[in-house]
């Protein structure tokens, strides 16, 4: 049966080392897991003020051929203004897709959908004036009611760019604390690392050095005890002469 040279003492202290390394390396692991969500939370709210940023140049280009058509009701600006409204909801439904199951943030998009829709209707009207509407007339109310709507919209991509922007900073303070904990967690595993490389260095050579004097201590026994062998055996005596 094959038996360690190692003493029972000298393999527990190694195998405590090993155990306290395998605990400060996942607890590293762990850490950095954590910091690589966190770099990934601040690189989705970076996306998301994009996003925000993108929607908001399409709906003033939304208002601004909105504005042009009804001050001249030229069929070129109604184009424009119905192909630039599809783009902001296609704009809208990527930017809620991006803030995910955030309630606060789909919410604020949520309300931003129908106030769209609002919009079109009000240019729809003003497309055909009734009797008790005149054309001038529909132009002047529509213009006016798609202004108010145009504002809430404005101030709900205000309130979602300040909301994702809270966020960004706290996302970012918080990856910038875990990453200093980061490294100096694997700061700490390269020192205990070091540390236990030099307690098991130092346990192997003294258990080395004892084993060592052990079989030197034999040796000088082994190479002293045929010395001895002749006089633990009494000689034997030459036989006696015959009787006279």
């Amino acid at each position: 049966m094959y038996r360690s040279i190692l003493s029972p003492h000298v393999t527990g202290g190694l195998a405590a080392l090993l155990a306290i390394l395998v605990i400060a390396f996942v607890a590293s692991v762990h850490g950095a897991s954590r910091l690589a969500d966190l770099n990934a939370g601040v690189a989705r709210s970076r996306e998301v003020l994009n996003a925000i940023e993108v929607l908001r140049s399409s709906l003033r280009e939304v208002e601004s051929t909105r504005r042009a058509y009804l001050l001249t009701h030229e069929s070129q600006f109604l184009e424009l203004y119905l192909s630039l409204t599809k783009e902001a909801v296609t704009d809208l439904d990527r930017l809620r897709q991006l803030v995910g199951d955030d309630p606060a943030q789909r919410r604020r998009i949520d309300g931003i959908s129908p106030l769209l829709a609002r919009q079109l209707t009000l240019v729809t009207n003003a497309i055909a004036p009734t009797a008790a509407a005149p054309a001038a007339d529909a132009a002047r109310v529509a213009s006016d009611d798609a202004t108010i709507v145009t504002e809430q919209i404005r101030g709900l991509v205000a309130e979602l760019e300040v909301a994702e922007e809270t966020r960004l900073r706290e996302r970012e303070r918080d990856t910038n604390v875990r990453t200093v904990k980061v490294i100096r967690g694997f700061a700490a595993v390269a020192l205990v690392a070091l540390l236990l490389l030099g307690a098991a260095y130092y346990i192997l050579d003294r258990d080395a050095a004892v084993h060592a004097a052990i079989i030197e201590e034999l040796r000088i026994h082994a190479r002293a005890t045929p010395d001895d062998a002749p006089a633990a055996h009494p000689a034997h005596s030459a036989p006696s002469g015959g009787a006279a």
